[in-house]
């Protein structure tokens, strides 16, 4: 009996209590989309062919593309890109190799960071990490335009906190 009536009073409370999810922003498939797209057309527009990989919140692949005359090691390189930006929560360019080289690939369980080289930046909306974007196939400056100009095309996404 004690059992019953705990029951009734625990779905009382859960049943007739106000829910109040913590508001978490995400990036979308759609946005995603977006920024991919913009980026496509700034590498369309410089000339060049590059990889791009958009992570979404939980660091997984939401879109990309890669140039079908660029074989898949530059796919992983924008890979590696994205997700050392989505890890840290910085530009691969801010982020110095440490081998004394120009460019440095760890090994952290299952995924690799890369440092010393641009084209991976994070994305944030309202000082909260959302996801981020990583470009390979041309000159650093130019792969971190292109991930930049997807950046400019979801209105309220920022590199930084």
């Amino acid at each position: 009996m004690k059992i019953l009536i705990l029951c009734l009073v625990a779905w009382c409370h859960i049943g007739l209590a106000e829910v109040k999810l913590e508001s978490v922003p995400r990036l979308d498939t759609s946005t995603a989309i977006k920024i991919l797209s913009a980026a496509n057309e700034e590498a369309l527009k410089q000339k060049v062919d590059v990889a791009i990989v958009v992570l979404g919140l939980d660091g997984r692949i939401l879109a990309s593309s890669r140039s079908e005359k660029m074989g898949p090691q530059l796919y992983d390189f924008a890979t590696y890109k994205a997700q050392t930006s989505w890890f840290i929560g910085k530009a691969t360019g801010e982020l110095p190799a440490r081998n004394g080289q120009h460019l440095e690939l760890i090994n952290i369980g299952r995924a690799k960071v890369i440092r010393g080289v641009k084209g991976g930046i994070p994305l944030y909306y309202k000082g909260q990490k959302v996801g981020s974007i990583g470009v390979s196939g041309a000159h650093p400056d130019i792969d971190e335009a292109v991930a930049v100009k997807g950046l400019e095309a979801a209105k309220g996404l920022e590199m930084k906190k």
